[in-house]
Protein backbone atom coordinates (compact mmCIF):
# COMPACT_ATOMS: atom_id res chain seq x y z
CA UNK A 1 0.00 0.00 0.00
CA UNK A 2 2.84 2.35 0.86
CA UNK A 3 4.50 1.59 -2.47
CA UNK A 4 1.31 2.51 -4.32
CA UNK A 5 0.95 5.77 -2.43
CA UNK A 6 4.62 6.55 -3.01
CA UNK A 7 4.17 5.90 -6.77
CA UNK A 8 1.18 8.23 -6.91
CA UNK A 9 3.20 10.85 -5.06
CA UNK A 10 6.17 10.56 -7.38
CA UNK A 11 4.03 10.59 -10.54
CA UNK A 12 1.50 13.19 -9.43
CA UNK A 13 2.61 15.75 -12.01
CA UNK A 14 2.41 13.25 -14.86
CA UNK A 15 -1.01 12.01 -13.74
CA UNK A 16 -2.32 15.55 -13.54
CA UNK A 17 -0.87 16.36 -16.97
CA UNK A 18 -2.44 13.22 -18.42
CA UNK A 19 -5.80 14.14 -16.93
CA UNK A 20 -5.56 17.67 -18.34
CA UNK A 21 -4.76 16.32 -21.82
CA UNK A 22 -7.72 13.93 -21.71
CA UNK A 23 -9.98 16.77 -20.54
CA UNK A 24 -8.77 19.00 -23.38
CA UNK A 25 -9.43 16.19 -25.88
CA UNK A 26 -13.01 15.77 -24.62
CA UNK A 27 -13.63 19.53 -24.70
CA UNK A 28 -12.31 19.84 -28.26
CA UNK A 29 -14.45 16.91 -29.42
CA UNK A 30 -17.50 18.47 -27.74
CA UNK A 31 -16.87 21.85 -29.38
CA UNK A 32 -16.41 20.17 -32.75
CA UNK A 33 -19.69 18.28 -32.27
CA UNK A 34 -21.56 21.53 -31.51
CA UNK A 35 -20.12 23.24 -34.59
CA UNK A 36 -20.96 20.29 -36.86
CA UNK A 37 -24.51 20.10 -35.49
CA UNK A 38 -25.07 23.81 -36.15
CA UNK A 39 -23.69 23.40 -39.66
CA UNK A 40 -26.07 20.52 -40.34
CA UNK A 41 -29.08 22.54 -39.14
CA UNK A 42 -28.22 25.36 -41.56
CA UNK A 43 -27.31 23.07 -44.48
CA UNK A 44 -29.85 20.26 -44.66
CA UNK A 45 -28.80 18.81 -48.01
CA UNK A 46 -27.64 15.20 -47.97
CA UNK A 47 -24.32 16.15 -49.54
CA UNK A 48 -23.55 18.77 -46.90
CA UNK A 49 -24.42 16.38 -44.07
CA UNK A 50 -22.22 13.66 -45.57
CA UNK A 51 -19.19 15.93 -45.91
CA UNK A 52 -19.76 17.31 -42.41
CA UNK A 53 -19.82 13.78 -40.98
CA UNK A 54 -16.57 12.93 -42.76
CA UNK A 55 -14.86 16.10 -41.52
CA UNK A 56 -16.09 15.32 -38.02
CA UNK A 57 -14.56 11.85 -38.23
CA UNK A 58 -11.24 13.20 -39.53
CA UNK A 59 -10.99 15.84 -36.79
CA UNK A 60 -11.91 13.33 -34.09
CA UNK A 61 -9.19 10.91 -35.20
CA UNK A 62 -6.67 13.74 -35.44
CA UNK A 63 -7.44 15.06 -31.94
CA UNK A 64 -7.22 11.59 -30.40
CA UNK A 65 -3.92 10.77 -32.14
CA UNK A 66 -2.31 14.08 -31.15
CA UNK A 67 -3.56 13.64 -27.59
CA UNK A 68 -2.18 10.11 -27.44
CA UNK A 69 1.24 11.29 -28.64
CA UNK A 70 1.17 14.11 -26.06
CA UNK A 71 0.41 11.62 -23.28
CA UNK A 72 3.30 9.44 -24.40
CA UNK A 73 5.56 12.49 -24.21
CA UNK A 74 4.38 13.24 -20.69
CA UNK A 75 5.37 9.73 -19.60
CA UNK A 76 8.86 10.04 -21.06
CA UNK A 77 8.35 8.19 -24.32
CA UNK A 78 10.52 9.57 -27.13
CA UNK A 79 7.91 10.90 -29.54
CA UNK A 80 10.47 12.23 -32.03
CA UNK A 81 10.43 9.16 -34.31
CA UNK A 82 6.62 9.09 -34.16
CA UNK A 83 6.34 12.72 -35.16
CA UNK A 84 8.92 12.14 -37.90
CA UNK A 85 6.75 9.36 -39.29
CA UNK A 86 9.12 6.42 -39.04
CA UNK A 87 7.76 5.20 -35.73
CA UNK A 88 4.10 5.41 -36.67
CA UNK A 89 4.68 3.64 -39.98
CA UNK A 90 6.47 0.83 -38.16
CA UNK A 91 3.64 0.51 -35.67
CA UNK A 92 1.05 0.57 -38.45
CA UNK A 93 2.76 -2.17 -40.43
CA UNK A 94 3.28 -4.19 -37.25
CA UNK A 95 -0.43 -4.02 -36.46
CA UNK A 96 -1.42 -5.01 -39.97
CA UNK A 97 -2.71 -1.57 -40.91
CA UNK A 98 -3.04 -2.46 -44.55
CA UNK A 99 -6.74 -3.04 -43.84
CA UNK A 100 -6.97 0.25 -41.97
CA UNK A 101 -5.38 2.16 -44.84
CA UNK A 102 -7.65 0.40 -47.33
CA UNK A 103 -10.74 1.39 -45.32
CA UNK A 104 -9.59 5.02 -45.04
CA UNK A 105 -8.92 5.33 -48.77
CA UNK A 106 -12.23 3.68 -49.57
CA UNK A 107 -14.00 6.12 -47.23
CA UNK A 108 -12.55 9.10 -49.09
CA UNK A 109 -13.53 7.54 -52.43
CA UNK A 110 -17.11 6.92 -51.30
CA UNK A 111 -17.58 10.54 -50.25
CA UNK A 112 -15.69 12.42 -52.94
CA UNK A 113 -16.87 10.22 -55.82
CA UNK A 114 -20.42 10.56 -54.46
CA UNK A 115 -21.32 6.87 -54.33
CA UNK A 116 -23.95 7.68 -51.72
CA UNK A 117 -24.74 10.29 -49.08
CA UNK A 118 -26.18 10.20 -45.59
CA UNK A 119 -29.94 9.45 -45.75
CA UNK A 120 -29.66 7.69 -49.14
CA UNK A 121 -31.32 4.29 -49.47
CA UNK A 122 -28.76 1.74 -50.63
CA UNK A 123 -28.23 -1.99 -50.92
CA UNK A 124 -24.82 -3.35 -49.90
CA UNK A 125 -24.09 -7.08 -49.98
CA UNK A 126 -27.79 -7.92 -50.01
CA UNK A 127 -28.68 -5.58 -47.12
CA UNK A 128 -31.01 -2.71 -48.01
CA UNK A 129 -31.51 0.30 -45.80
CA UNK A 130 -30.92 4.00 -45.17
CA UNK A 131 -27.37 5.32 -44.70
CA UNK A 132 -27.20 6.87 -41.24
CA UNK A 133 -23.45 7.51 -41.00
CA UNK A 134 -20.39 7.56 -43.24
CA UNK A 135 -17.11 7.47 -41.34
CA UNK A 136 -13.49 7.19 -42.36
CA UNK A 137 -13.45 3.46 -41.71
CA UNK A 138 -17.06 2.28 -41.94
CA UNK A 139 -20.56 2.95 -43.18
CA UNK A 140 -23.65 2.36 -41.04
CA UNK A 141 -26.89 1.32 -42.76
CA UNK A 142 -30.25 1.01 -40.99
CA UNK A 143 -32.79 -1.49 -42.32
CA UNK A 144 -36.54 -0.86 -42.38
CA UNK A 145 -36.95 -2.92 -39.20
CA UNK A 146 -34.51 -0.69 -37.34
CA UNK A 147 -31.55 -3.08 -37.44
CA UNK A 148 -28.21 -1.38 -38.13
CA UNK A 149 -25.46 -3.06 -40.11
CA UNK A 150 -21.89 -1.75 -40.17
CA UNK A 151 -19.78 -2.24 -43.30
CA UNK A 152 -16.03 -1.64 -43.46
CA UNK A 153 -15.53 0.84 -46.29
CA UNK A 154 -12.83 -1.32 -47.83
CA UNK A 155 -15.27 -4.24 -48.12
CA UNK A 156 -17.82 -2.22 -50.10
CA UNK A 157 -17.18 -3.17 -53.72
CA UNK A 158 -20.70 -2.90 -55.14
CA UNK A 159 -23.50 -0.54 -54.14
CA UNK A 160 -27.04 -0.12 -55.42
CA UNK A 161 -28.23 3.41 -54.69
CA UNK A 162 -32.02 3.79 -54.82
CA UNK A 163 -31.95 7.52 -54.08
CA UNK A 164 -30.19 8.83 -57.17
CA UNK A 165 -33.28 8.77 -59.41
CA UNK A 166 -37.06 8.80 -58.96
CA UNK A 167 -38.75 5.50 -58.14
CA UNK A 168 -41.53 3.86 -60.12
CA UNK A 169 -44.46 2.25 -58.35
CA UNK A 170 -45.99 -0.70 -60.20
CA UNK A 171 -49.42 -2.13 -59.40
CA UNK A 172 -50.84 -5.19 -61.16
CA UNK A 173 -54.52 -6.07 -60.73
CA UNK A 174 -56.27 -9.25 -61.88
CA UNK A 175 -59.75 -9.03 -63.42
CA UNK A 176 -62.32 -11.64 -64.21
CA UNK A 177 -62.61 -12.48 -67.93
CA UNK A 178 -66.32 -11.66 -67.77
CA UNK A 179 -65.56 -8.01 -67.04
CA UNK A 180 -65.53 -5.51 -69.92
CA UNK A 181 -61.88 -4.51 -70.23
CA UNK A 182 -62.60 -1.23 -72.04
CA UNK A 183 -65.07 -0.18 -69.34
CA UNK A 184 -62.61 -0.97 -66.53
CA UNK A 185 -59.70 0.85 -68.20
CA UNK A 186 -61.94 3.82 -68.96
CA UNK A 187 -63.07 4.12 -65.34
CA UNK A 188 -59.51 3.94 -64.08
CA UNK A 189 -58.21 6.54 -66.53
CA UNK A 190 -61.06 8.87 -65.65
CA UNK A 191 -60.80 8.63 -61.86
CA UNK A 192 -57.23 7.71 -60.95
CA UNK A 193 -55.80 11.20 -61.50
CA UNK A 194 -57.35 12.25 -58.18
CA UNK A 195 -54.60 10.32 -56.36
CA UNK A 196 -52.13 13.11 -57.16
CA UNK A 197 -53.92 15.28 -54.60
CA UNK A 198 -53.67 12.54 -51.96
CA UNK A 199 -50.02 11.65 -52.60
CA UNK A 200 -47.86 14.74 -53.24
CA UNK A 201 -44.81 12.48 -53.70
CA UNK A 202 -46.16 11.46 -57.13
CA UNK A 203 -44.08 13.12 -59.84
CA UNK A 204 -45.75 11.59 -62.88
CA UNK A 205 -48.93 9.58 -63.35
CA UNK A 206 -50.56 7.40 -62.20
CA UNK A 207 -50.70 5.91 -65.68
CA UNK A 208 -52.98 3.05 -66.69
CA UNK A 209 -50.67 0.99 -68.89
CA UNK A 210 -53.33 -1.54 -69.89
CA UNK A 211 -53.54 -5.29 -70.08
CA UNK A 212 -50.18 -7.08 -69.67
CA UNK A 213 -51.13 -10.71 -69.17
CA UNK A 214 -53.86 -13.26 -69.85
CA UNK A 215 -53.77 -16.12 -67.37
CA UNK A 216 -55.93 -19.24 -67.00
CA UNK A 217 -58.51 -17.49 -64.82
CA UNK A 218 -57.87 -13.77 -65.14
CA UNK A 219 -56.60 -10.86 -67.20
CA UNK A 220 -54.01 -8.58 -65.59
CA UNK A 221 -53.81 -4.81 -65.95
CA UNK A 222 -50.92 -2.63 -64.85
CA UNK A 223 -50.83 0.87 -63.34
CA UNK A 224 -47.57 2.81 -62.82
CA UNK A 225 -46.62 6.02 -61.03
CA UNK A 226 -43.28 7.85 -60.86
CA UNK A 227 -42.52 9.12 -57.36
CA UNK A 228 -39.82 10.73 -55.28
CA UNK A 229 -37.08 8.16 -54.67
CA UNK A 230 -38.18 5.36 -52.33
CA UNK A 231 -41.61 6.96 -51.81
CA UNK A 232 -43.45 4.55 -54.10
CA UNK A 233 -44.49 2.00 -51.48
CA UNK A 234 -47.23 4.17 -49.99
CA UNK A 235 -48.38 5.14 -53.48
CA UNK A 236 -48.69 1.49 -54.51
CA UNK A 237 -50.80 0.74 -51.44
CA UNK A 238 -52.94 3.77 -52.20
CA UNK A 239 -53.54 2.63 -55.79
CA UNK A 240 -54.60 -0.83 -54.64
CA UNK A 241 -57.05 0.67 -52.16
CA UNK A 242 -58.39 3.14 -54.74
CA UNK A 243 -58.90 0.37 -57.32
CA UNK A 244 -60.68 -1.89 -54.82
CA UNK A 245 -63.10 0.87 -53.77
CA UNK A 246 -63.70 1.89 -57.39
CA UNK A 247 -64.40 -1.69 -58.47
CA UNK A 248 -66.77 -2.29 -55.55
CA UNK A 249 -68.70 0.91 -56.33
CA UNK A 250 -69.11 -0.12 -59.98
CA UNK A 251 -69.77 -3.84 -59.53
CA UNK A 252 -66.47 -4.95 -61.06
CA UNK A 253 -65.37 -8.36 -59.82
CA UNK A 254 -61.98 -9.91 -59.41
CA UNK A 255 -61.14 -13.42 -60.60
CA UNK A 256 -62.26 -16.48 -58.71
CA UNK A 257 -61.50 -20.16 -59.06
CA UNK A 258 -63.90 -22.13 -61.25
CA UNK A 259 -64.41 -25.87 -61.23
CA UNK A 260 -66.03 -27.63 -64.21
CA UNK A 261 -67.75 -30.92 -63.37
CA UNK A 262 -68.64 -33.40 -66.12
CA UNK A 263 -71.35 -36.09 -65.89
CA UNK A 264 -71.87 -39.16 -67.99
CA UNK A 265 -75.17 -40.16 -69.58
CA UNK A 266 -76.27 -41.79 -66.32
CA UNK A 267 -75.77 -38.52 -64.47
CA UNK A 268 -72.71 -39.82 -62.66
CA UNK A 269 -69.82 -37.49 -61.93
CA UNK A 270 -66.75 -38.29 -64.01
Amino acid sequence: MNDILKWFGDEAKRLIATGVIILVILILIFIMQVIINRFQKKHRSRRAITVAKLIQSIIRYTIVIIGFIAILGVWGVNVGPILAGAGIVGIAVGLGAQTLIRDLLAGFSIVFENYYDVDDVVEIKGFKGRVIEIGLRSTRVQGWRGDVKIFANGDITEVTNFSKNPSVGVVEIDLDYQENLHRVLGLLEEKIGSLREVFPQILEGPNVVGIINMGPNSQTIRITAKTISEEHYAVERGIYRFAKELFEANGIKGPYQRTVVYYDKDNRKL
